[in-house]
């Protein structure tokens, strides 16, 4: 069996490969997905528990309570990105999947720190965040019956750009006050520099590479949905 060859970090992304921090071309399939599926987010903005961070009136405890969840999808963020890894065939493709791997681990070995967890096993999480991860896997493992013809791995970035994306979008829609107790995470996730580079890297790599834009788009619809429900139930 042919393996598939090995490159590293620096030398995936330089030329047309660089990781740019700056917004998608306007007619890229990363704002063509946004634009198609906007109403959603609009959904999610309007949510109890996402405006109730924009006044300062949130449940401390529900925050918690929403945020122990949503390590549980971190966590399986890693094995899901080494799933899509190990059926990558394109070089450069693979390095950036371990390279987003490699980010999710990093961001999981703080949680310990941060939430008393130090895995997925000992949460317990929403139906509806179990429901996502559980979509997120079938997507990178391309066991997802709508990914059938379609073995390229790509699309597991499609499938994670609502979460890339959707969070500093719906920070720069909030006004952090003064004394606001939530003004930590408004202002600490209104970059969306992270979600551009694979805008990016997606723009490039659809130029010698086809990616079917109704299947993105249903799985992109589909991951934007469970973002906004998993807001949505929260309160």
């Amino acid at each position: 069996m042919k393996r598939t060859k090995q490159i590293s970090i620096d030398d995936a992304f330089t030329g047309k490969y660089a990781l740019s921090k700056t917004s998608p071309p306007a007619d890229s399939l990363f704002w063509k997905l946004w634009n198609n599926n906007k109403d959603i987010g609009v959904k999610a903005l309007n949510t109890k528990y996402i405006q109730g961070m924009n006044t300062g009136t949130l449940d401390p405890n529900v925050y918690a309570r929403y945020n122990i969840s949503d390590a549980y999808y971190c966590y399986r963020g890693p094995e899901d990105y080494e799933a899509a890894v190990k059926r990558a065939k394109n070089p450069i493709l693979k390095a950036f999947l371990e390279m987003k791997r490699d980010g999710y681990i990093k961001y999981d070995a703080e949680l310990p720190g941060l939430w008393r967890v130090k895995s997925g096993n000992g949460i317990i999480p929403s139906e509806v965040c179990k429901e996502y991860a559980d979509y997120e896997t079938a997507v990178a493992t391309g066991t997802l019956p709508l990914l059938k013809d379609l073995p390229d791995p790509i699309y597991t970035l499609i499938v994670m750009l609502p979460c890339e994306y959707l969070w500093p979008w719906l920070a720069q829609q909030m006004s952090p006050t003064k004394g606001n107790l939530y003004n930590f995470w408004i202002t600490g996730n209104n970059d969306p520099s992270g979600a551009y580079k694979i805008g990016n890297f997606i723009n490039e790599y659809e130029k010698e590479h086809p990616i079917d834009h109704t299947v993105a788009n249903e799985i992109y619809r589909n991951a934007m949905n469970y973002e906004y429900l998993n807001f949505e139930t929260a309160v």
